[in-house]
C-alpha cells in the first residue's frame, strides 16, 4: 500500500486515520444556546442548557470532571446513556443531578488492552495540580502461574493534597476491568494512601497477591 499526502509518499502495510470528532452543536448555537469546551453544548448538573426550557444530553453536551470540577467534553457511551436517562427523569418531574465523569475509557490495539481514567500527567499540570507520577511494570497473574503477561501502569497523584488524580494502563490481559477500581476511587476523591489500603481481590489466575494497582500506589506514595 502506498500513502500519498501532500508532498509525502510512504509505503505502509496498514493505515489508521485518527481524525477525531467534534460535537454536533450547530443547531444549539444557531438557537443562541451557550456552548462550552470544544463547542460542546453547555449544561448544568441537571442537564439544562442556558435556556431553562431546553435540555441537552449525549455526545453533543459537556460534563463536569470529577477530578478537576471543571467543564470537560469526553464523549463516551456511558455518560451519553446516563445523561439521556437524567434528562427524561427531570422532564418527568424527578429531580436528578449527575455527579460528573472521570473520563474512564478502554480499547484494544490489536492484542493489547489500553485503559485510562482521570488525568494524565500533562493534564494534571494544566489543571493546576502539583502532580507526581510513577510508572511500573508488573504481571497480570501470580508469578508462578502459567500465562502471565506484563502490565504497565502509570499513576498520578497530587503532592499537596495526596489525592489520586489518574491512572493509565496497558497490557495483554487484566487491564480492561482493573481500571474500574481506580475510577471508583476518583469519584470518591480518595487519596493515594487510602487507595493503597483498599481490599482488592486476589487469586493466582487473576493477579499477584499485591494487585498491580496497589503496587503502583505504594510506589507513588514514595514521591508524594
Amino acid at each position: 500500500m502506498k500513502v500519498i499526502c501532500a508532498d509525502i509518499s510512504l509505503d505502509a502495510d496498514i493505515v489508521i486515520a485518527a481524525i477525531g470528532i467534534k460535537p454536533n452543536s450547530e443547531l444549539a448555537a444557531d438557537a443562541g444556546i451557550k456552548l462550552s469546551v470544544n463547542n460542546a453544548i453547555a449544561t448544568d448538573c441537571m442537564l439544562k442548557t442556558s435556556d431553562k426550557n431546553i435540555y441537552a444530553a449525549g455526545d453533543c453536551a459537556d460534563a463536569y470532571h470529577v477530578v478537576t470540577d471543571e467543564k470537560t467534553w469526553i464523549p463516551l457511551a456511558l455518560r451519553a446513556n446516563r445523561a439521556g436517562w437524567g434528562v427524561a427523569d427531570n422532564i418527568c418531574g424527578k429531580v436528578v443531578e449527575l455527579a460528573g465523569i472521570a473520563g474512564t475509557a478502554v480499547f484494544k490495539v490489536f492484542d493489547l488492552e489500553v485503559a485510562r481514567t482521570g488525568l494524565t500527567l500533562k493534564e494534571a499540570l494544566k489543571s493546576g495540580f502539583d502532580p507526581a507520577a510513577v510508572i511500573i511494570k508488573t504481571r497480570s497473574r501470580a508469578h508462578a502461574h502459567p500465562g502471565a503477561s506484563p502490565i504497565r501502569i502509570q499513576m498520578i497523584g497530587d503532592k499537596k493534597s495526596g489525592r489520586l488524580l489518574g491512572v493509565q494502563m496497558v497490557g495483554w490481559e487484566g487491564v480492561a476491568h482493573r481500571i474500574n477500581a481506580a475510577a471508583v476511587s476518583l469519584h470518591n476523591r480518595m487519596t493515594v494512601e487510602a487507595f493503597s489500603q483498599t481490599d482488592l481481590a486476589y487469586a493466582p489466575p487473576f493477579g499477584p497477591v499485591w494487585d498491580p494497582l496497589l503496587t503502583t500506589a505504594n510506589q507513588l506514595l514514595k514521591k508524594i
